[in-house]
């Protein structure tokens, strides 16, 4: 039996190879299967401006559907109590109570006024241009006043060097018509090409279409539109010094402002409906390629939340968007201390193949705490105490390294490949 294992892997290189790539399985494999029996530390906690308490408050994940309702002031409550505190939030469940019309802050609200002055706009970093793969070819939405229905069109456009060009994706042909005649628009606006950012929404599951802000060669940010097969284009005369990344399109009935401008500094404007002035969302410490933005409007307040890994930032500011007060909410594993503990034990090297700030795969090695090292101190002495019973002898340095290296998950890895293991 022992023969036969061993002439499978007749080369070191073989065994080598092997080893590794059963070391990467299980330290994928294993951290999942841990989550999946031992349950993970919860989802990302909701923080909310409660115009009642003038306070923010909060909803924390204790895995498991189990959830903690507190405010900044440590204060808990439970789910309705809640949700009674955020009149603008769950006003569908006030209304059922019969709860509306509520007065706050001398002015009285009914569902119909909550609704028609609400707005959410999330800008996950995963989504934002250059953070997930992009085919460059947009669908540019051809508006016509008289139809209420938003169909899909056949033309999808793209920038060149010197055009705009648009593509019929049923023929697979260059529309010379509608290139040419956006080309010209552009052209006699002093567009430069090529087009650097394009933000806009290739969506119909929206309330209109409010086309596409297209930024030039120079920075300089235009806006795109398509209405009866014609152009309508506008040289926004925002600012071209900005060090753009992205420009997000959100159509509401609100019409307030057009989207947000996300700099590469880490700054957020909305660009207001009526003249394209920016409007500065307070957003300090805003880190664009590792952090989500949230704005949450609603009839007296706006609110600004930004997300790390580490903590949620609460910024509530009045109507005109001048903060009037800030609240840090640190993230919390609510696993019990000897659940991560053995976790750190029998796990010190984790693979990962997703990172939440990318929208495409992004291999990463996350390293266990202080219980690793005895975690890979009682693997290595296993592993002695194994060779010695089957053989007499110490192991070898292909099989210490990695168990040296990865512990429990590599003294698995050299044990199922060890020759001859399952005749002993």
């Amino acid at each position: 039996m022992s023969r036969n294992i061993s002439s499978r892997m007749p080369f070191p290189a073989s065994r080598w190879s092997a080893t590794i790539l059963a070391v990467l399985a299980l330290s994928f494999l294993l951290p999942a299967i841990f989550d999946k029996v031992g349950g993970s530390g919860g989802d990302e906690p909701l923080l909310f401006y409660s115009p009642l308490l003038e306070a923010f408050i909060y909803q924390e994940s204790l895995g498991g559907h189990q959830f903690l309702y507190r405010d900044e002031q440590g204060r808990e409550y439970s789910r309705e109590e809640f949700e009674d505190q955020l009149p603008f939030v769950y006003f569908r469940n006030l209304e059922r109570r019969n709860l509306l019309p509520m007065t706050i802050a001398g002015q009285t609200f009914d569902a119909q006024a909550i609704a028609a002055d609400r707005q959410g706009l999330e800008i996950r970093a995963r989504h934002l241009r250059g953070h997930h793969p992009r085919i460059n070819l947009y669908p540019l939405f051809n508006i016509d006043p008289a139809v209420a229905m938003m169909r899909f069109p056949v033309e999808m456009f793209r920038f060149t060097d010197a055009a705009m060009e648009f593509l019929n994706a049923d023929e697979n042909r260059l529309d010379h018509g509608l290139t040419e005649t956006f080309t010209t628009v552009l052209q006699d606006l002093g567009f430069s090409f090529p087009a650097t950012v394009i933000g806009g929404r290739a969506t119909n599951l929206k309330p209109f279409d409010d086309g596409y802000f297209i930024r030039d060669a120079a920075g300089r940010i235009f806006h795109v539109k398509r209405i009866l097969n014609q152009p309508e284009v506008v040289a926004t005369g925002i600012d071209p010094s900005l060090d753009v990344l992205d420009i997000i399109v959100n159509e509401n009935e609100r019409r307030e402002f057009h989207g947000v401008i996300i700099t590469r500094q880490g700054e957020a404007f909305l660009i207001s409906w009526e003249d394209y002035r920016l409007i500065p969302l307070p957003v300090d410490g805003y880190d664009p390629s590792r952090m989500d933005l949230k704005l949450l409007i609603d009839p007296l307040y706006r609110t600004v939340t930004v997300s790390s890994k580490d903590a949620v930032f609460g910024t509530v500011t009045n109507r005109a968007y001048a903060p009037l007060h800030r609240f840090e909410l640190p993230l919390r594993d609510f696993s019990p201390s000897w659940l991560l503990g053995m976790r750190a034990f029998l796990l010190p090297v984790e693979l990962h193949l997703e990172n939440p700030w990318r929208g495409q795969a992004a291999p990463h090695i996350q390293l266990g705490g202080l219980w690793s090292i005895a975690g890979i101190l009682t693997a290595l002495a296993v592993l002695v105490v194994i060779r010695r019973a089957r053989t007499k002898t110490l192991p070898s340095l292909a099989e210490l390294a990695p168990v040296a290296l990865t512990g429990v998950i590599g003294l698995l890895a050299v044990l199922f490949l060890q020759p001859g293991h399952r005749g002993s």
